[in-house]
């Protein structure tokens, strides 16, 4: 049966969203017939939930599907959206938080369903937001099959620690360079990190007088990234706060072994196959980077519990759970 679709494509970008909507809309089913929000609006303007609305009035779908938070003021059809965490909460400012509140969650209490990308996630729905259980659907992310097949590693000259992400405050990103700057390691060791550097790190990271040490590798495209993890000796990321966290299966399923947090939905997801530690303890983190580098039984041990834990997730997977609850709605 044909089934239309109006759906939100403004968030294709390069995030984890952008990374979810696209491998969604590549396993579109054949029956689908899609329709694209065509305004320009910026992702962040508190007038979506109203232009969205308009649009939705204009349209002939049958369903609306947002890949991400910000859902119609009202729809005269069913809306299926996907709210990934509750970062607006925590780590923006008051009037983020209230509008979250007092906007986002009463019209997202009107959805069909909503997807979330983990039980951490889930739970904070319920509870920080008051959304009833049987509203929400968990649906994991998925890992791409290049990270797993590929066999080329980056050379460096030296082996290195990786960070991959954006410089947001929940990713922690001052602890784990002063427990790399702390850790008694070979001099050697490299932390390499995405993206460029910015005053308040480049200031931490002279205090710390690691600067030789550390390296911005700027935009990184996605096709790169499998051969970059695969070359380094673990990746660090031991955030904050996360509803799922890309990073930690890319690691693992390219064979290498992941250092990250014991809170938020990060135990979830790495499922026992990463080494986890407080996020909030700068030492915690230090003693983790040491053990991988000391002691190479424990290191082959996460580097074997992530790839098999990493096998446990697929695009496929997602995008066939995606679709049954946007084709669930009447």
């Amino acid at each position: 049966m044909i089934k239309r679709i109006l759906i939100d494509k403004r968030w294709d970008g390069d995030t984890g969203i952008g990374k979810l909507y696209r491998e969604v809309m590549a396993r579109m089913p054949v029956h689908v017939v899609p329709s694209f929000i065509q305004v320009e609006v910026g992702l962040g303007n508190m007038l979506t939930p109203v232009i969205l609305a308009n649009e939705i009035r204009k349209t002939p779908a049958d369903v609306f599907y947002s890949p991400s938070f910000m859902p119609p003021l009202y729809s005269r059809i069913p809306f299926v959206l996907t709210i990934h965490d509750l970062m607006h909460l925590f780590y923006y400012t008051k009037w983020h938080r209230i509008y979250y509140k007092q906007v986002i969650a009463r019209c997202a209490a009107k959805a069909k369903q909503i997807i979330t990308v983990s039980h951490f996630s889930k739970q904070q729905l319920i509870e920080l937001l008051g959304l009833p259980d049987h509203l929400i659907t968990v649906i994991y992310n998925g890992v791409d099959e290049n990270f797993r097949e590929n066999t080329v590693a980056y050379f460096s000259g030296r082996p290195y620690f990786l960070y991959v992400g954006n410089r947001r405050k929940n990713k922690n990103l001052l602890a784990m360079l002063s427990a790399f700057a702390r850790a008694v390691i070979p001099d050697e060791f490299m932390f390499f990190l995405s993206g460029e550097t910015e005053p308040a790190l480049a200031v931490h990271i002279g205090k710390l007088g690691i600067a030789h040490r550390v390296r911005f590798l700027g935009y990184i495209p996605e096709q790169d990234l499998p051969a970059l993890y695969k070359g380094a000796f673990a990746t660090l990321y031991v955030s904050l706060m996360e509803g799922f966290g890309l990073p930690v299966i890319e690691s693992m399923a390219s064979g290498t072994p992941v250092i990250t947090a014991s809170t938020s939905a990060l135990p979830e997801i790495s499922g026992g196959a990463a080494l986890c530690v407080d996020p909030k303890n700068v030492s915690a983190i230090t003693h983790g980077i040491e053990t991988l580098v000391n002691e190479k039984t424990i290191y082959q041990h996460y580097v074997q519990l992530g790839y098999h834990r990493a096998a446990e997730f697929s695009w496929d997977k997602t995008a066939m759970k995606t679709w049954d609850t946007i084709l669930a709605t009447p």
